[in-house]
């Protein structure tokens, strides 16, 4: 228009061949969609307005495609580049089309172009998986491209914010409902190079991943890829929803407050893995303490890794060695010492408690102290063999009972020893066992007293207000027994 002649110049022809295969190809299912009832009424109710279809150039492959006649009409190209094309198969030396009766979303490149498809299976069809990709061509790989990425690319610079989730349908519902700033993976776990392509835009990435033990555990992954690249991950679920999708429909505020009022993925992923842990148990303290460890390698900024540290520290009562620190001690010099909410000082009462029990005269069984105070497996086992027997044991008995178990045999004159040590005149026995239950009771309180403390810190700290409200509702009950306890 203004005289300019503008040269165009032709790059690798097999790629462009390709990419003119894959541009006819986006045509003619985008044609076959309006075409078939039956396609259009899924894609309908399946929420894509006629503007996504458009959008992301949504086809139909029909179930007896023509796909090979209607590139013929356009151009002669040869057998190799149809197969190279990821379209076509071969099959006893003749070439038939891939995808049977799929509603296609095309794949493009970062620059707009059409490198490959997703096909997804309408209901009745049981040929094939559920979601069925181009398979690698000269033009696709997988790992190295998002679906979405050509037209999030511009939301994602004016956010400085990615949002990735785990489907393409997820993409065209948030695209929908205004949410542009989105891509996901191509039906394979997340990789380096997606992240990287993302990285050229914004070092900000969101991972909005499904809530169940598939989705933690992607979450997981992908904050280590992106750490490793030095971006900053944060993280969503759609819980109480199935995805993306069920939220957008039925609470879209919500989910645009989730990526708004983003979390950062090391604190959600800590309060996920400790809502249903005991961290007063050493074992489970102690996975907790790998996860954290298993997370900080992947933290290559310095001043990100201490923030993340100095959160444990606070947070969850977990000290690890931060960066350039000195190393004083042989815990130091692993890189991690660990400090549990509460001291595991426990087990000499339960064995006083046990001891009491044994030179009682008698022993009502219904006056024993809950199994639920005690940590030892041993002194688990002597209250159950004691529960499980009716009325009142004289001290004979409960020594023959005792002695039956071969384990608990061993360790019982030694019971009996410590007993021996810890009785006083001053006090009646009755007394004492209900001053060592009553300790006990206190010590299991106090316990999960900062169990709960450590749990409403994380869920403030991922701003969690309903779960936070129940765990404070439990620690005022705690509070409450403990007073009556004192």
């Amino acid at each position: 228009m203004a005289g300019i002649e503008i040269k165009q110049y032709s790059g690798n022809s097999t790629f462009k061949t390709i990419e003119d295969i894959n541009y006819l190809a986006t045509q003619y299912y985008y044609n076959e969609l309006k075409k078939d009832k039956t396609a259009s009424k899924y894609v309908q109710d399946r929420g894509f307005t006629k503007e996504s279809i458009k959008t992301f150039g949504i086809g139909y492959a029909p179930r007896r495609p023509q796909l090979l006649k209607f590139l013929g009409r356009h151009a002669k190209y040869s057998k190799t580049f149809l197969l190279q094309s990821g379209l076509f198969v071969e099959k006893e030396g003749v070439v038939k089309e891939k995808f049977y009766d799929r509603i296609m979303f095309p794949i493009r490149s970062k620059r707009g172009k059409v490198i490959g498809f997703t096909g997804r299976i309408m209901p009745g069809n049981d040929w094939g998986p559920k979601y069925m990709n181009s398979p690698e061509t000269p033009v696709f790989h997988k790992k190295d491209n998002l679906f979405g990425q050509y037209e999030a690319r511009q939301e994602i610079r004016k956010l400085d914010i990615a949002i990735v989730c785990e489907g393409s349908t997820d993409v065209i519902s948030a695209y929908q409902h205004g949410v542009k700033n989105i891509v996901a993976p191509l039906g394979t776990s997340l990789t380096t190079e997606q992240l990287e392509s993302i990285k050229g835009l914004t070092n900000n990435v969101l991972f909005f991943f499904d809530s169940d033990t598939a989705g933690k555990a992607a979450l997981v992954r992908a904050f280590k890829l992106a750490s490793e690249l030095k971006m900053n991950p944060y993280a969503a679920n759609a819980s109480p929803y199935k995805d993306i999708d069920e939220m957008l429909q039925k609470e879209h505020d919500k989910f645009v407050k989730l990526t708004e009022e983003r979390i950062e993925a090391f604190s959600f992923i800590l309060k996920d893995f400790i809502t249903d842990k005991d961290i007063n148990k050493l074992s489970e303290m102690e996975e907790t303490r790998k996860l954290a460890n298993s997370l900080l390698e992947s933290v290559k900024d310095p001043i990100t890794k201490n923030h993340y540290i100095d959160k444990l520290s606070r947070i969850a009562n977990i000290e690890f060695q931060k960066e350039n620190e000195r190393k004083d001690s042989r815990a130091n010099s692993e890189g991690q010492l660990i400090q549990f909410p509460v001291k595991f000082g426990t087990s000499s009462f339960e064995g006083v408690y046990i001891s009491l029990l044994l030179i009682s005269p008698q022993v009502d069984i219904s006056k024993v102290a809950d199994e639920v105070f005690f940590t030892s497996e041993t002194n688990k086992k002597v209250l159950k063999l004691i529960k499980e027997s009716k009325g009142v044991l004289s001290r004979e008995e409960l020594s023959r009972l005792i002695s039956q178990d071969e384990e608990l045999k061993n360790i019982y004159e030694d019971l009996i020893f410590n007993a021996d040590k810890i009785i006083t005149e001053k006090v009646p026995l009755e007394d004492q066992l209900v001053l060592c239950e009553n300790k006990l009771k206190k010590l299991f309180f106090e316990k999960k007293q900062n169990e709960i403390r450590t749990k409403i810190a994380l869920a403030e700290e991922v701003e969690d207000a309903v779960n936070s409200e129940k765990l404070l509702v439990e620690l005022l009950e705690i509070n409450k027994i403990l007073k009556e306890l004192k």
